[in-house]
């Protein structure tokens, strides 16, 4: 029989690391994000604008502009971390704002 200390920090120790796991980015799966949750309606990314490019303005450059705890907070909540931000709120789940990070921060 497993000690219930042992179990319990087994438990926390893999909660910690899913947690851990979701923070991270990838940029791949973020560049699909990006064209399913049709981001790029709204925005222009490496020349390439949508119909309503001008409400959401470019993305180019973005990472040397703001950090991953910015966009992913921008992500989370626009008006709130930007008052005036004409983005709606999106429901996003915490691994895919990790991976849209990723990819705004690589463009």
């Amino acid at each position: 029989m497993i000690h219930p200390r042992l179990t319990a920090a087994l438990i926390g120790s893999a909660l910690i690391s899913a947690g851990a796991f979701a923070q991270d980015g990838n940029v791949q799966r973020g560049a699909g994000l990006y064209v399913s949750k049709t981001c790029n309606l709204c925005h222009t990314l490496a020349g390439e604008s949508g119909p309503m490019a001008e409400m959401g303005g470019s993305l180019d450059n973005l990472g040397s502009k703001r950090d991953a705890a910015w966009i992913r907070a921008y992500l989370k909540d626009p008006t709130g971390t930007l008052p005036g931000a004409t983005m709606p709120k999106t429901e996003l789940t915490e691994q895919e704002i990790a991976d849209l990070t990723a990819f705004m921060l690589a463009h």
